[in-house]
């Protein structure tokens, strides 16, 4: 299962080969050379006002769980935990932020209780932009197509009787095994005006991280529809997390590829876009390697979390 797990994301860079091969690495190459050195440092420098906003997020979870995390060390762990999840299989390394903070945590339980929280902010907004993306592709473009025959609907609606139906014989011990953590999870103080900020917070580090693409699009020149670009982004961020890709290439590309030609522009750009905004990342996970670097932790001790 591990070994087919493993092959599987290689599922992604054969998209991004076939890409490559089919659009040409010297255009593409032509598409990059468009944008100027100082939107590059712009954006690393929006990258990492985002991932700030989200670290700041995170304390306010963490505090809410009795977890006693300063800004600056909330900063520093969550950038650490940023470059861990881009390093490990299925972003498993961004938990490695516990082992930073293990002497400040109630229990464990609480711990990942207070990551999860974290992950949850993202999710929620992530789907509502990318719900309202969807909505805004399918009343422009028509890309979804309601079944047109009998044998469709019936096959949907079996699948949803059998995911209903396992869910309805296993439930107890579902119960069962999540009360522990349910507990835990539900034991924070975080009221709703929290809530509430914690949400704002993390849409607007997601309109500046996601929002980097439109910047570079501008800064190449690309006449793409701003807002359909902006909200097809996120719905990348949703097929990104597909766990038959590595650091979501392939995907990503292929994606992006779709939404230009949906415009009538050329699919160098989409992947020249795409490679500086996937370059410009692994520039903006740099403080967190270092601090990694200069603190490290080893996979095994992750596992033991």
């Amino acid at each position: 299962m591990k070994r087919f797990s493993f092959w599987i994301k290689f599922f992604g860079l054969l998209l991004f080969c076939l890409l490559i091969y089919k659009v040409g690495w010297s255009e593409t190459l032509a598409s990059i050379k468009k944008v100027a050195v100082i939107h590059l440092v712009v954006a690393v420098f929006v990258f990492w006002l985002g991932f700030y906003l989200k670290s700041v997020r995170w304390k306010i979870v963490s505090n809410s769980y009795g977890i006693p995390l300063k800004s600056y060390q909330a900063f520093k762990v969550f950038s650490i935990g940023l470059f861990l999840a881009n390093i490990t299989p299925g972003k498993l390394g961004d938990f490695g932020r516990l082992f930073y903070i293990k002497d400040q945590l109630p229990s464990r339980k609480i711990g990942w209780s207070s990551l999860i929280m974290d992950r949850v902010f993202d999710l929620v907004c992530l789907a509502a932009f990318s719900f309202i993306g969807l909505v805004y592709y399918q009343v422009n473009f028509k890309i979804i197509k309601t079944p047109d025959n009998l044998g469709s609907i019936f096959l949907w609606a079996l699948l949803l009787f059998f995911t209903v139906l396992v869910f309805f014989v296993l439930r107890k011990k579902i119960k069962r095994s999540l009360a522990p953590w349910w507990e835990a999870f539900n034991s924070h103080v975080l009221d709703w005006r929290l809530g509430i900020g914690a949400i704002g917070i993390t849409a607007v580090s997601m309109i500046l991280v996601y929002g980097m693409f439109n910047y570079i699009a501008w800064g190449m020149s690309i006449p793409i529809n701003h807002l359909g670009l902006f909200l097809g982004t996120f719905v990348l961020g949703i097929l990104s997390l597909l766990p038959i890709t590595v650091l979501g290439i392939g995907i990503r590309e292929t994606s992006l590829v779709f939404i230009f030609q949906l415009y009538g522009l050329p699919s160098q750009d989409a992947l020249a876009l795409s490679l500086i905004i996937f370059l410009l990342q692994l520039i903006s996970f740099i403080p967190g390697a270092i601090w990694f670097y200069i603190s490290p932790v080893e996979l095994r001790q992750l596992k033991d979390l």
